[in-house]
This record gives structure tokens, C-alpha cells and sequence, in this order.
């Protein structure tokens, strides 16, 4: 039997907590309010679990991964995880900003892998992703194009 990897996890205090509100009120104009908690893993994966969580001494366990996987945290750029985009665009509604509505021949073309030329201005930003009702996640806009960050073991699929 192989050995698996444990993870650690660092509860996000309230300064942290601020920084990410911030930066995701920035790139998408809203930020989940309500009885969560924040967990970052050394690769700069953030989960949202139960607040509840922070009464439980994480040290001692041996965790692969707990929560919502919500996104990827860079210094000064957050990432949405396909579920992180869906949640926050069922909370925030129209707050969410920018939502890119993709045409069929576009969603194909994403799910076989291609960055997508589009003129969304000239500055580089995080964008969400839906076809018709359906949030598909979340791409980095940059020099004209989307760039394609979905995860190999979606892509191929046919959704159209």
C-alpha cells in the first residue's frame, strides 16, 4: 500500500480573512459572508468549512482534505475553484462580476483545452465562466485571450 500525502492546514485569522475579502471583493465583487471558516494548505489550496472547525486542534491530524475546495490563493490573486465559482455566484447573485456567458462552439472548444480569443479590455482579470444557467468555473483573462485553467480530468467531457 502506497503512503499517502497528509496535508497541513492553517486556520485563517480575521487579518487574513480581510486581505482574501478584499481581493475577492476586487476580482469579483462579492465575498461569502456567513458562518465560515478558511482553511489554507501549504500548497496555497483554501478550503470553506464549518466555523465550528476552529475549535479543533488541527496539529494532530492526519487530513487529506476537508471542506469546499474554494480556490487557489497567490499573493495578490485568488483563483476560484469550478465549486468555489458556483457558490459564490448562488450567494452574490448579480454582485458576481465578471460572469462571461460562452456560446456552444466556445464551451467545446474549452473543454477540449483552448484558450479562447475574446477582447474583455485590456486588462488582465479573473473572470467566471457560464453556459446558459451552468457556472463552468473560473479562467484568468490576459492579452486578448481566455486562458483555459480547467482541470485535465474535466476536459474532453462532452456537456453540450
Amino acid at each position: 500500500m502506497g503512503s499517502r500525502i497528509v496535508q497541513t492546514y492553517k486556520i485563517q485569522n480575521s487579518r487574513e480573512i480581510k486581505k482574501l475579502r478584499l481581493l475577492m471583493e476586487k476580482q469579483y465583487g462579492f465575498f461569502p459572508s456567513g458562518d465560515y471558516a478558511f482553511l489554507l494548505s501549504e500548497k496555497g489550496r483554501l478550503f470553506l468549512v464549518n466555523k465550528s472547525i476552529s475549535k479543533v486542534n488541527l496539529e494532530h491530524l492526519k487530513i487529506d482534505r476537508m471542506g469546499l475546495y474554494f480556490g487557489e490563493l497567490k499573493e495578490n490573486h485568488f483563483r476560484l475553484s469550478k465549486e468555489g465559482a458556483q457558490f459564490i455566484v448562488k450567494l452574490g447573485g448579480k454582485q458576481v462580476k465578471p460572469i462571461i456567458d460562452f456560446t456552444s462552439d466556445e464551451v467545446k472548444a474549452y473543454f477540449q483545452g483552448e484558450d479562447l480569443p475574446q477582447d474583455l479590455g485590456e486588462s488582465s482579470k479573473a473572470i467566471i465562466l457560464r453556459y446558459k444557467n451552468e457556472i463552468l468555473g473560473c479562467a484568468q483573462y490576459k492579452e486578448g485571450k481566455i486562458l483555459n485553467f480547467l482541470p485535465k480530468t474535466y476536459r474532453g467531457t462532452v456537456i453540450v
